[in-house]
């Protein structure tokens, strides 16, 4: 590591000595947005898909989590198919096979399955379904204030991938049948790594070693970019799930705070205890093949905060702005 990369990365690390893991993570918020991007070399239409130096991506990725205590998971893909994808030189990878907490990142499995099921029933997506009191979770920004309590398949799907609604995400599950409908529908994508076991709020709890709502990377690369870019649940799964996430409301902070327009962005995010932040999706830009990108984190810190910026600089650091 160069002088001055190292010296960047010590300040991050000096920043977390002083004020503590939790009570830092705002201080090391705006160190790391203030951190130089190494941008990768420019191709014929000048637009990089992501930076070619893997090697010091990686290393800078091994600073990062040094500076921060988190733990991350990276994957980005260019374009093409998911087999010639996982054999292409362009494509990167730290710590892809790791388990990582899933989160809210099940909620476009979720909507994928219900539209390959019942996608061509207009009368299905256009009939309310109550819920009551019982069912409105935390976070149910969207489904908390519906009143009469009734939605449509179509408003559910609608709320769980743009606002990461939790009332709509269990509801999604209820129509398929309970959370082991998403292990399924993966494993029937090849995703052998992916497996949901419980209902939100619960499946968020991402206790270090527990293996319960967990994926990897590469499973959710190889299933965001079969669903959106290969149709792996039908053309019009793949129509509704870019509708949905190139339209996502909760990525601000995170993977779009490390992006420099003009592209545009179909992704996912997800949150839980011990300070996980994810986000995952379909990045594309002018002239360029489209890039699937995927980063997970994890912490064994149970007071770790969630720090958006981690995944904004790993945005950086990955694509090269």
């Amino acid at each position: 590591m160069s002088a001055s990369r190292e010296s960047t990365f010590l300040s991050r690390r000096s920043v977390l000595a002083l004020g503590g893991a939790a009570g830092a993570a705002g201080v090391v918020s705006t160190v790391l947005a203030s951190a130089p991007a190494w941008a990768s070399p420019l191709p014929a239409n000048g637009r990089p898909v992501l930076r070619a130096d893997h090697d010091r991506v990686s290393d800078d990725l091994r600073a990062l989590e040094v500076a921060t205590d988190v733990t991350i998971g990276v994957v980005a893909l260019p374009g093409g198919r998911a087999a010639d994808r996982r054999s292409d030189r362009r494509a990167f990878r730290y710590r892809a096979a790791d388990l990582f907490p899933m989160c809210s990142l099940f909620k476009p499995l979720a909507a994928a399955a219900l539209v390959r099921a019942r996608g061509y029933d207009d009368a299905y997506w256009s009939t309310p379904i109550p819920f009551t009191d019982a069912d409105v979770v935390r976070d149910s920004a969207v489904l908390s204030t519906m009143r009469p309590q009734q939605a449509t398949p179509e408003q559910l799907a609608d709320a769980a991938i743009r606002y990461s609604d939790n009332t709509a995400g269990n509801l999604l599950l209820r129509e398929l049948g309970g959370p082991a409908a998403i292990t399924a529908f993966a494993g029937e994508l090849g995703a052998t790594h992916t497996r949901l076991d419980r209902w939100e709020p619960d499946l968020n709890e991402a206790r270090p070693g527990d293996e319960r709502d967990t994926t990897t990377p590469d499973d959710i690369a190889a299933l965001y970019s079969a669903l959106m870019l290969e149709d792996a649940a039908g053309v019009l799964a793949s129509s509704r799930l870019r509708e949905w996430m190139l339209r996502n409301t909760t990525s601000g902070a995170r993977m779009r705070a490390g992006l420099t327009p003009p592209y545009e962005l179909a992704d996912k995010t997800g949150g839980g205890e011990y300070g996980v932040v994810n986000d995952a999706g379909v990045l594309w830009r002018p002239g360029t093949e489209p890039l699937t990108l995927v980063i997970l984190t994890r912490t064994d810190r149970p007071d770790a905060v969630r720090d958006n910026e981690v995944v904004a600089e790993v945005t950086r650091l990955v694509v090269g702005r």
